[in-house]
């Protein structure tokens, strides 16, 4: 009996251990670089992120008006939102766990957010580059 509780304990520890290390995985903001076709760095994701790119996507206004958003350069970055953020707007309602923030060289920033069917939805940037590239401690290019 005690074998089988030992057991037991260890395989949940394990399960747990490993459910553990993917989350933290996903709380990482990515900066992808097209061009090197490679995630570029690495950001833990904190407080003031969230808080930034959950009040700017709350806001977004219209959608993004260009047929076909996929880009070979400038970057996009992965904002994970945990927890994630209920948005009830005109352009925008559902639970958003992540933002995509295309920034292209020659065009306008956007955010890519699927939304709760996981219908891909884009619009037009809303928030502050400047800002952004400051919390991330990294040089963003935007058209």
């Amino acid at each position: 009996m005690k074998k089988k509780i030992l057991v037991v304990l260890f395989l949940f520890i394990i399960i747990w251990h490993s459910a553990a290390i993917s989350a933290e995985e996903y709380k990482s903001v990515e900066i992808f670089d097209p061009k090197q076709e490679k995630v570029v760095k690495v950001v833990e994701l904190n407080a003031k992120i969230h808080n930034m790119v959950s009040s700017w996507i709350k806001d977004v206004e219209g959608i993004y008006g260009k047929s076909n958003p996929l880009t070979n350069d400038g970057y996009a970055i992965r904002v994970p939102l945990y927890p994630a953020v209920k948005v009830q707007g005109k352009w925008l309602n559902a639970i958003v766990n992540d933002v995509y923030i295309i920034i292209p060289e020659h065009d306008a920033p956007f955010y890519m957010i699927f939304d709760n069917d996981d219908k891909l939805l884009c619009f037009p940037f809303n928030g502050n580059i400047n800002e952004l590239a400051k919390v991330l401690n990294f040089k963003l290019k935007s058209g």
